[in-house]
């Protein structure tokens, strides 16, 4: 019972550190200057990227979803 409530634990500060505390640390770098011009460009490059392969992700799987049921099938 110990070893899970410990391994439960450190998942948790992982996730919280991986989810909360390093996005909270690029957007106080960002705003406060501290971050070399070069980081910030890669930072702003990742998102876009980032953003657009989920975007189209998403249509692709839900068109590939759409085609794999037979929405599109003609029903005579």
């Amino acid at each position: 019972m110990r070893d899970s409530t410990a391994k439960n634990l450190v998942n948790f500060l992982i996730g919280f550190v991986v989810m909360f505390v390093l996005p909270f640390a690029i957007f106080m770098g960002i705003y406060f200057n501290i971050l070399p011009q070069s980081l910030l460009i890669g930072i702003g490059v990742f998102g876009v990227l980032a953003a657009a392969a989920f975007i189209v992700g998403g249509n692709l799987f839900m068109m590939y979803s759409d085609i794999k049921t037979g929405r599109y099938k003609k029903r005579s």
